[in-house]
Order: C-alpha cells, then sequence, then structure tokens
C-alpha cells in the first residue's frame, strides 16, 4: 500500500500543472495580440494550447516563430524562455529570455519559479535557491511548497557534488549512433562486441502516432530497438533497427543477458500499461519475443536486470504495494524457470518519488540504478548501492559528471568496471537524449571475477549445449543453467572471486566437466576454454580411419602388429636424430593448398621432394604418441587425409624401419 505522503507529492504536482496554467496571463497576451497578423494570433493561440497541457516542446517551436518576427515583445520572450527550460539545447538562452522579463515581474506569478529552474538548469545552484526562496514567500498552497522546497534540496545536493570532484570523464559517444533523435537504455554482452539500445525519432518503423498502427502527425514517435557493432578499431558502426523485434508499437531496449544470448525489452501492449518481454540470439538472428512469465502485472513494468547467475530478477514496476510511484522490485527463479516470490525492495532503494533501471554488475556485488529521490540534483540521478553482509546498502549518489540536473538514467558497467555506458539529456548533445561514455565505470574496488568462455563442440562441430555450474564451497552461492548459441557453439559465463566451481557441458547426452578455481581473484580475469564432446560413434569412425590410413601407409603388417598395437608398443620410444612429423597434404599444385583449416594448428611447413610434389606438414615431435595426438586434431580440423611420419636427419623413413633400426645404417 502506498504511503500518504506520496499521495501529497502526487497532489502537489497537479497543483504545479495549474499554477503553470496561471502563466498565461491574459492582459498581457492582449497587448502582444495587437501586433500581431490573423495568421499569427492562431499560431499564439496553439502555442499556449499545448503551453497549458504541458506539451512544453511543441509549444517552444511555436513561440519561437513568433519571437523571430516579435523579438521586441517581453512577454513573448518570456513564454519562450519558460519552454526552453524544457530543453537542454536552449538553457543558457532560456535564462537570458526570462531574466529579459524582470519589468513585467509583478504580472506574472511564476517568474521567480522559472528563473529559479533556468539558473539550476545552467548549474548556478546558488542563485536558483535564492530564487526558489523568493517564490516561496508568494501565497501557495503547502502542498506545492513541498515541490519547490525540494527543488531547493536538489540545488543544494547538486553544488556539494560539484565541489566534491569526480574521478571519472562522461564522453559523448557521438554522431555514428546519436542522432537528433533520442538514443537510451544502452545494453551490452559482456564481451562488448555490439550494444543495442531504444532509438525514438524520424526512424521509428511507426512513425509519429498517438494509437499504435494509426499514423498521426500530432502523435509522438513510437520506440524501436536498434543494434551496433564495434569493429577491429572499436569503433562504432552503423547502427540498424532489429526487424525481428520491432512492431509499429513501442519495444523498447531494458536488458541484455552477460552472454548476449537473450535480450529483454519493454513492449506497450496496451493503454498504460507495459510488460517484460524476452527474445533469444537463434545463431545470429533474434527469435520473435515472448512475455517473461511470473513477473509482468496489470501495471506498468518498464526495466530490469539479473544476477549474474540468472538466480534474482530485479525490475521497475508501479504496481501497487510500493514505497512510491515507481520501484525496485526482486523475484527469484522457481523450480519450472519462471519467477516469483515478487518482493519489494523496501525503504533502503526505494523512495517516495521514483526509481528505475536497475542493474547488477558482473560479479553481482553492487546495483546502480536512477531515482528522482534521495539526494537526487534533479530529474533522474544514478545512484549506487553494494552488497555487503547479505544486505544492500544505503545508496549514494555517484555524482558529477554522471548526474546532471536532467534525467540520468539506464547506467551499465563493463564487467572489468573500466567502463560504464548510459543515457542522458545534455546541453552539447545531439539530441534529446544521447548515449554517454563513462570512463573509469566503478570507483574504488574493482570488480573481481572470470570470464569463462569459448566454444562448445559435439563430434568437432559448434553445437547448442547446456552449460551448468555447481560451487563448490558455498553451494547454494552460485549456481545455474546456461546455453551456447545454437549456431557459433560460444557460451559465456561470469564466476565470482572465491569459489570452487564445476562446469558441465551437455549436448545430446554426452557430457563433459571441467574444473575451474576463483580463489585468490582480485580483479577480473578472462578464461577461454573450449568445450570438445564426442560421440561413442564418432569416436570409433576416427579410430578406424586411423588404423587403416596408419596400415596401408606404411605396411604395418610387416611387424604383425594393428597402428594401435603399434602405439602401445613404441609410442614413447625415442631415438637420436629421430623426430615425428603430422603430413596434412601433398600437392602438385600448392595453391590448391586450404589454408583456412590450419587457424588451431601449429605453423606449416612445406618442402619439394624430387618427385616435384610439395610436402606439408606440421610438427617436430620427440614421440610418436604425440604426433598421433596432433594428427588426430589435424583430422577434427577437417584435414581427413592427415598422417604421421618419421623423419631422420631430414629423411623420411618407414614405420617398420624405424622399429627395426634399419634407418641406421
Amino acid at each position: 500500500m502506498k504511503q500518504p505522503y506520496l499521495c501529497i507529492f502526487l497532489f502537489a504536482l497537479l497543483l504545479l500543472s495549474f499554477s503553470t496554467k496561471a502563466q498565461i496571463n491574459k492582459e498581457l497576451k492582449g497587448e502582444l495580440q495587437k501586433s500581431l497578423s490573423d495568421k499569427e494570433k492562431k499560431i499564439l493561440d496553439k502555442a499556449d494550447k499545448y503551453y497549458l497541457n504541458q506539451d512544453y516542446l511543441y509549444a517552444l517551436s511555436l513561440y519561437d516563430s513568433l519571437y523571430k518576427k516579435h523579438n521586441d515583445n517581453i512577454y513573448l520572450g518570456y513564454l519562450l524562455g519558460t519552454v526552453q527550460s524544457y530543453d537542454p539545447l536552449f538553457f543558457d538562452r532560456s535564462e537570458a529570455l526570462i531574466k529579459s522579463a524582470e519589468t513585467i515581474r509583478t504580472k506574472l506569478f511564476d517568474y521567480d519559479f522559472y528563473l529559479g529552474k533556468a539558473l539550476e538548469n545552467n548549474d548556478k545552484f546558488d542563485e536558483a535557491v535564492k530564487q526558489y526562496e523568493t517564490y516561496l514567500q508568494n501565497p501557495i498552497p503547502d502542498t506545492l511548497k513541498i515541490i519547490v522546497k525540494h527543488q531547493i534540496e536538489i540545488c543544494k545536493n547538486s553544488a556539494a557534488q560539484i565541489k566534491r570532484g569526480s574521478l571519472a570523464s562522461a564522453t559523448n559517444i557521438g554522431p555514428v549512433v546519436n542522432t537528433e533523435a533520442a538514443e537510451y537504455s544502452p545494453a551490452l554482452p559482456t564481451t562488448e562486441k555490439y550494444m543495442v539500445y531504444t532509438y525514438r525519432g524520424p526512424k521509428s518503423k511507426g512513425g509519429k502516432q498517438k494509437i499504435p498502427g494509426k499514423p498521426d502527425e500530432k502523435g509522438t514517435y513510437f520506440e524501436d530497438v536498434y543494434i551496433t557493432y564495434k569493429n577491429d578499431s572499436g569503433q562504432w558502426q552503423k547502427p540498424q533497427p532489429i526487424d525481428a523485434i520491432n512492431t509499429v508499437g513501442h519495444d523498447a531496449v531494458m536488458s541484455i543477458s552477460h552472454d548476449g544470448q537473450k535480450l529483454y525489452i519493454f513492449r506497450n501492449v496496451g493503454v498504460g500499461n507495459g510488460d517484460i518481454f524476452v527474445s533469444y540470439l537463434k545463431g545470429t538472428q533474434w527469435s520473435p519475443p515472448e512475455k517473461v512469465k511470473g513477473i509482468n502485472s496489470n501495471f506498468w513494468e518498464g526495466s530490469i536486470c539479473f544476477s549474474p547467475d540468472e538466480k534474482y530478477l530485479y525490475f521497475s514496476s508501479e504496481r501497487p504495494g510500493g514505497v512510491g510511484g515507481r520501484d525496485i522490485w526482486i523475484a527469484e527463479r522457481l523450480a519450472d524457470g519462471s519467477y516469483g516470490k515478487v518482493q519489494n525492495m523496501s525503504l533502503v532503494i526505494n523512495t517516495p518519488y521514483d526509481e528505475d533501471a536497475p542493474f547488477i554488475t558482473a560479479d553481482g556485488k553492487t546495483m546502480f540504478f536512477s531515482s528522482t529521490g534521495h539526494n537526487s540534483t534533479g530529474g533522474y540521478d544514478v545512484f549506487r548501492s553494494d552488497f555487503k553482509s547479505g544486505k544492500w546498502s544505503e545508496p549514494y549518489n555517484i555524482g558529477k559528471p554522471v548526474n546532471t540536473n536532467q534525467d540520468d538514467k539506464y547506467y551499465w558497467v563493463s564487467a572489468d568496471g573500466e567502463r560504464g555506458f548510459y543515457s542522458s539529456e545534455r546541453k552539447d548533445g545531439y539530441g534529446s537524449q544521447d548515449i554517454i561514455l563513462v570512463e573509469p565505470g566503478m570507483f574504488g574496488k574493482p570488480t573481481a571475477l572470470i570470464m569463462l568462455n569459448g566454444i562448445v563442440y559435439l563430434d568437432d562441430k559448434p553445437v547448442e549445449a547446456s552449460v551448468r555450474i555447481k560451487s563448490k564451497f558455498l553451494k547454494k552461492d552460485f549456481m545455474g543453467t546456461f546455453n551456447s548459441n545454437s549456431v557459433t557453439g560460444e557460451y559465456l559465463i561470469n564466476l565470482p572471486a572465491g569459489n570452487e566451481f564445476e562446469v558441465i557441458f551437455t549436448a545430446k547426452n554426452v557430457s563433459i566437466k571441467k574444473s575451474i578455481s576463483t580463489v585468490g581473484i582480485d580483479s577480473f580475469a578472462p578464461l577461454r576454454s573450449d568445450a570438445n564432446l564426442y560421440t561413442p560413434e564418432f569416436l570409433a569412425a576416427l579410430k578406424a580411419k586411423m588404423d587403416s590410413a596408419q596400415a596401408k601407409l606404411d605396411d604395418l603388417a610387416r611387424l604383425n602388429m594393428t597402428y594401435q598395437e603399434f602405439l602401445d608398443k613404441y609410442g614413447k620410444v625415442t631415438a637420436d636424430s629421430v623426430y615425428f612429423k603430422v603430413q596434412i597434404g601433398a600437392y602438385r599444385y600448392v595453391e590448391n593448398f586450404n589454408y583456412r583449416k590450419l587457424m588451431t594448428l601449429p605453423p606449416v611447413r612445406r618442402q619439394i621432394y624430387d618427385d616435384k610434389i610439395t610436402r606439408f606438414t606440421i610438427g617436430d615431435l620427440s614421440t610418436i604418441s604425440e604426433a598421433d595426438s596432433l594428427c588426430k586434431k589435424a583430422i577434427r580440423a577437417g584435414l581427413k587425409d592427415a598422417f604421421v611420419i618419421v623423419i631422420y636427419k631430414n629423411r623420411r623413413i618407414t614405420l617398420y624401419d624405424f622399429v627395426k633400426g634399419n634407418y641406421k645404417k
């Protein structure tokens, strides 16, 4: 159940809206209309209507068109300045225009409020506080005073943040991604190979709408999901919409799993609400989104993130029973894979104001989220809370330069803590919201984890496999089942420090286990480990092929034994000036040799013999057992004609001669 003071706060917002409507002064408007043409009067009426409905950006363009011809009218300049105070691109101009109305301030009831807002926008916090305090001396309702006093507190918080300074830098990622439209809610997999984000602008699939599927020039652009990839130089490439996800309705990025296999999006499926959907990466294509089970309600759900093992799900919602209008909630994974046992994160994280956009770091020890409460410096600010002794700590504002007096949201941090991305409205931006890079992404002690990744193979082909993690210490501390990509076989799991893990790879009833230790890890460490699974049928066929090839080439029948018997008896025998290689090809025309299959093998050597045929070989090994292992690896890589050869003083000899010692003669 919501607290009573929240209702007071919401009521105050309504009163503030009423106060804004009082800004249209009939006397001043009448004087202005005397200098306008009939067409301009209609434009003014339309602008005032937008203004009264708080559609400030629509009103801005209309007031601006009039002011270009009538810039000597102080009242018109004041109206333009007030609406410009809602657009970061015009903050400087807004302050000047409002101040120019000083001579008629007695006729402008909210003059001091808007001048305070303009000063606050331009980081003149001490001056803004004085202006807000002047406004408080007016006969305004107590509920409205709550709003103004909150703005004063925001200004004081902002001034304190500036004095505190910052250890980070915040840089716009540039015009390849950011445009004059809105780009926000960035999300990246741990590999950071690509970024998904929300786009809202002229390229939106549905265009301007009020109702999904019905174009309306008086409407707004709906949201789409976009993706941009990094090139080899680390630069973002031209973004593209994800067609499998986008509809003519609202489709917005919420979160992406650490392994990049699951993309969670927001969809507004009705009037006034929204739900959480998930799309799966099938090879390189995203599947049609499906609604996440267990947490969606009849109310708005708009942001989501997971603990590293995906045991817990954190999300924002406007459902009843919270502390404020928009709260952060937590759900637990159930036995059937859905999420339930939903609980509010309580007053430690939530306030009577709004909290949104939670993000849990890859080590599971830190939460970032955005709030208009706590000690916000205006709009949404990014806050941090650390998980200590089994509970989340009191959040703190991460300060400048990340936080501004506008909305700063959707903070994402790289697995190593070196980079952060989020969206913000800034004076020097390209559009209404831009994506910003923060370096470093975290301050203080770095994240401590192992990023375990690789490819799962079944019979030497990439495969979709389950990857199950089990903690050996603190068995309930970290455990879960993930999946490798169905086409590439790639998997990725972030393993927290201070534990021993058993990793079980399974595909088509074939399994292998690997042990991974993170004991002693005190920072971020990548670890690549491929998993090679083999069916009994594949191994039997491989052994038969090896036996057949070697027996045919070296006439082991003369020794009266199979190739395997030869390995068992002579596999570890060494001799002076004798070494073993694997021949992987013999070509009269070397351009026919396929080098693409050598990526995972040792450097290749080639030599032309008297018959003018070039032999390609790999390895330089002291025993035939070592050469046999390399030969099998070459065959698995696709070099099906590979076999072991014996070299004595740069001269090839047979296995028979090697055993009998004939090569010494």
